[in-house]
């Protein structure tokens, strides 16, 4: 295993962000979920890190990244990428994004376009999360909408009380299938670090966005994976990769960790079906 090193960065708005890097090689951008660190891709880190350099993101006000009181936007997430990457002097990464990672993907791409992306692997993270009532039930399928506003405005609510933690707790137990073993949600609770203030503005800002007019927009290889089981229908990766020509989609059963964290619950059925695809994948641009 390649020694891990803790790095850091500042974007253009003067935050001060932290990463984890390991290995050497092609690079391969992490980005996690809302509200969870770095550590959350250890797995992968693990083992992407013996043929890649692999860089894990703590995006603003995660982990050890500052805890500044700005910018918990997907639009800032998007930039702060951008900032990475620039800093970094990278021009053809591979990223692997995870929930609000891949919203925060799919804004980048809007504003900047793939041209320093080569590959992307967008995991459990639909098209538009807020539900409008002028939909029927297979386009709320096929976008992922399963928020109302009462429903937004509670959880994030939430995110503000003194139970917090207890929030957590539930959010992971919703998150995981029923065969997850205790190591694994305690893993992922001790990943999830944000401050309870800043998690409420970032979840509310993400159930809100609409990004069914980007997917068409991504004209390099996509890999997308979901679960059977995952609070986010299915069908919505199905959807979201028709919409992305030449993309593949790979469905985790409930018995395989297929729900919100299949890197966490299988990760080796996972790093080797993105390894596969990172591997074998012909570069289209």
């Amino acid at each position: 295993m390649n020694k891990v090193t803790s790095k850091y960065f500042h974007t253009n708005d003067s935050a001060k962000l932290h990463y984890l890097e390991s290995g050497e090689g092609q690079t391969i951008i992490m980005l996690p979920g809302a509200g969870f660190s770095a550590e959350i891709f250890k797995y992968q880190m693990d083992e992407f890190s013996k043929k890649y350099r692999v860089i894990s993101l703590d995006k603003r006000g995660h982990g050890k990244s500052q805890k500044v009181e700005y910018g918990y936007r997907v639009s800032r997430f998007a930039k702060d990428l951008y900032d990475l990457l620039g800093f970094l002097k990278l021009d053809s990464v591979y990223v692997i994004s995870h929930s609000l990672g891949a919203s925060s993907v799919y804004d980048y791409i809007d504003l900047f376009g793939t041209d320093k992306i080569s590959k992307l692997v967008i995991v459990d993270e639909p098209a538009a999360l807020l539900i409008n009532p002028a939909w029927s039930n297979e386009e709320r399928q096929n976008y992922g909408a399963i928020y109302d506003a009462s429903t937004l405005h509670n959880l994030t609510n939430q995110f503000i009380n003194d139970n917090s933690q207890e929030l957590i707790q539930n959010i992971v137990n919703m998150m995981t299938t029923k065969l997850a073993t205790a190591e694994q949600k305690n893993f992922i609770v001790q990943c999830m670090d944000i401050e309870g203030h800043s998690a409420a503005k970032l979840y509310f800002n993400n159930i809100c966005q609409d990004f069914r007019d980007v997917f068409r927009k991504i004209d390099i290889p996509a890999l997308l994976i979901t679960g059977k089981a995952s609070l986010h229908p299915w069908q919505s990766h199905k959807w979201i990769s028709e919409q992305i020509s030449g993309s593949k989609l790979e469905l985790f059963g409930e018995d395989e960790g297929g729900n919100h964290f299949p890197f966490v619950e299988n990760p080796i059925k996972f790093n080797n079906i993105v390894s596969s695809f990172l591997y074998t994948e012909r570069e289209i641009k």
